[in-house]
């Protein structure tokens, strides 16, 4: 077992204790609130996640440093992105459907989604587990917009940011030498500043489709990256879960008032 699957191993088991924490208060919650399903949906997501997670765990215990193929954990992590949909819907006030932000969620989930099979050569498991994060991004801009959580600039700036991220990765694919390396290193400080600013937003903020959107961030930067910024993306990804909880605590209590 090599020293990156080694420390993978030990991440995992670190977000799979908080997942737990996270689980047990939320449970908690569900007594005490009249919306009841918000809570009930956060749980059964990052219940889904624990269990993706402890399939990685034993699948990288006993096959370690080999490619996981298509498995029971990216059924656990498309059910937590549709249950953590679930449960934007539920608080979701507003019915307005913009063409312009469905062709960008389309189109910018697309684009990944053909990202990860030029690495990985699985369309069909791409295609398929990459559908959900259409409908999650697309809930989340909706939110956030009707909420007025960003401005109308800051959210083409958001946008534009991913945007190029994405471009980045096409020379990551075909180029060699100098304009790799520089493609990659203007790609991944586009990456992390972009996810540093989802992440002051949302502490500011504490608006749960902020928090969620940096969350969503996390992971589709993971998908985009190598060792080691995989690590640090993953680093991100853990210390967004209990942002996520007290966002949606905090989206609990505004409802019952």
């Amino acid at each position: 077992m090599s020293g990156l699957t080694l420390f993978g191993i030990i991440t995992t088991i670190v977000q799979s204790i908080v997942l737990v924490v996270i689980i047990a208060k939320t449970v908690r919650l569900m007594d005490n609130g009249k919306n009841v399903f918000l809570p009930f949906f956060f749980m059964l997501a990052m219940t889904s996640f624990l269990l993706s997670n402890m399939y990685w765990i034993a699948y990288d215990v006993l096959k370690p440093d080999t490619r996981m193929p298509i498995a029971a954990n990216e059924i656990g992590e498309c059910a937590m992105i549709l249950l953590l949909s679930s449960g934007l819907d539920v608080v979701l006030k507003d019915k307005k459907k913009i063409p312009a932000e469905i062709v960008f969620t389309f189109l910018f989930i697309g684009a990944n989604i053909v990202l990860w099979i030029a690495w990985s050569g699985e369309w069909l498991q791409d295609v398929l587990f990459g559908i959900p994060y259409i409908y999650f991004l697309w809930l989340l801009i909706r939110g956030i917009r009707s909420r007025g959580v960003l401005t109308r600039k800051e959210l083409w700036f958001a946008a534009m940011m991913g945007v190029s991220v994405l471009i980045l990765q096409i020379p990551l694919l075909i180029a060699k030498g100098t304009l790799f390396e520089l493609a990659k290193i203007v790609c991944v400080a586009l990456m992390f500043a972009l996810m540093g600013w989802l992440g002051v937003k949302s502490f500011r903020s504490k608006d749960y489709f902020m928090t969620l959107t940096f969350f969503l961030w996390t992971e589709l930067s993971m998908f985009l990256s190598s060792e080691p910024y995989y690590y640090v993306a993953f680093g991100m990804n853990i210390i967004v879960l209990p942002m996520m909880f007290s966002s949606m605590k905090k989206e609990l209590a505004n409802d019952l008032c």
